[in-house]
């Protein structure tokens, strides 16, 4: 069971250190033989084409009562229990390229790596998706610091009782008329 749990703690600074990584030694310039990726190439941060950042609809009432279910496991400091609402495998993406969970420990970790709990303050369909609207609380075992009132935004996709997709979404939704 201890290597279990380093392995979930691994995951879990794995997934939360994807964000620093490339960042170098500032007192050394940085030098590259690669050459700049093709005008084509994709932000791996960025959202996938595919996910909706703004609702178009109301929301499928059994995905909203999967992610109410969902986030209130995960506000009681279970993050075990909160696994258990994604599916396997599922994807993931929160300020990190899109993750594949494929196992239990990824989706443990990837819940332990949330450091916050939530509320949901509202939610709306988007084909698919269900983009909700987040009221950030602390949560045993979390470190929501000065996050916690703050509002955060996310577009979840769920089928068969489970969340099979989970994004981050940008706090502010574009603007009417904006390119996505």
């Amino acid at each position: 069971m201890p290597m279990r749990s380093a392995s979930v703690a691994l995951l879990a600074v794995l997934l939360l250190g994807l964000g620093a990584c490339g960042a170098g030694d500032g007192d050394r310039p940085q030098r590259t033989t690669q050459a700049a990726p093709p005008p084509s190439a994709r932000d791996p941060l960025a959202l996938p084409p595919q996910v909706p950042e703004q609702a178009t609809g109301p929301a499928d009432p059994v995905a909203v009562r999967v992610i109410r279910d969902w986030l209130a496991t995960l506000r009681r400091g279970d993050t075990r229990g909160a696994a258990r609402f994604f599916a396997l495998p599922s994807r993931f993406q929160n300020g990190t390229p899109v993750l594949t969970v494929d196992n239990e420990l990824e989706r443990i970790a990837i819940n332990e790596a949330l450091p916050c709990g939530a509320r949901m303050a509202s939610a709306g369909g988007a084909g698919a998706y269900t983009i909700v609207v987040y009221v950030l609380e602390r949560r045993p075992g979390g470190d929501c610091g000065g996050g916690v009132g703050e509002r955060a935004r996310g577009a979840i996709r769920v089928a068969g009782g489970h969340i099979k997709e989970w994004y981050r979404l940008p706090d502010a939704p574009p603007a009417a008329g904006q390119a996505v």
